[in-house]
């Protein structure tokens, strides 16, 4: 597993969160490798949203209502997002192949807490694009998931709580059994801020178009 670039780059940071003892440069170090897949998604991300930005200024006027826009925005540029994502993690798996000559039987389950962490993100980078952020958007994402990260590191108590936690395998029951951040709860939660984050790029579009500001 030590060896698996999948488990390298997007099974997290394997630190055991029962342990007192922190090595905080390993883990600074597994950090930065885990935060380099998010950062190449959201920077894709983010210049597909730019190169888009043009067209939509025309586009949106063909549609009924500024809700249906948003709608369709929303979805098109999850889906797009999470395409790249899973084409990043399946060029990595592709490696390992070569590589190893085969992958390991937990694989399916980093790749399911990767895909739901990097959505959940994704939907965080459209609301802020929206609310005219975009420009600092990956960077507020990043800093987002490194410093609920180092915040559940430095407190065992609140670690199960930390967002920059979830999306890790070395950090989930799946691997650490009770020890670990609980899988399901976690899953739930993101699915609860990716509806949150729709709902509030409704809310903010709602306020745009009573100050007369039709399109961005």
């Amino acid at each position: 597993m030590d060896q698996s670039i999948v488990f390298q780059f997007f099974g997290g940071v394997l630190q055991d969160g029962l342990s007192w003892a922190v090595d905080y440069d390993k883990v600074l170090y597994e950090l930065a490798r885990w935060l380099l897949p998010i950062g190449i998604c959201l920077l894709a991300e983010g210049v597909r949203l730019e190169k888009r930005r043009n067209i939509e200024r025309l586009s949106c006027y063909r549609y009924e209502a500024m809700r249906i826009w948003w709608r369709h925005k929303f979805a098109r540029s999850l889906l797009y997002g999470i395409a790249s994502a899973a084409v990043l993690f399946l060029i990595v798996v592709l490696v390992d192949i070569v590589n190893a000559g085969g992958i390991l039987d937990e694989i399916w389950k980093v790749f399911v807490l990767w895909i739901a962490h990097m959505t959940t993100i994704l939907s965080f980078l459209l609301l802020l694009d929206l609310s005219g952020l975009g420009k600092f958007a990956p960077a507020i994402l990043i800093l987002l998931e490194g410093c609920t990260f180092l915040a559940g590191v430095a407190s065992m108590r609140t670690a199960r709580f930390m967002f920059g936690m979830w999306g890790m395998y070395f950090q989930s029951k799946w691997y650490f059994g009770e020890g670990g951040v609980s899988v399901l709860p976690s899953l739930i939660t993101e699915g609860g801020l990716i509806m949150l984050a729709y709902l509030s790029g409704g809310i903010l579009l709602k306020k745009a178009v009573q100050k007369s500001i039709v399109c961005f």
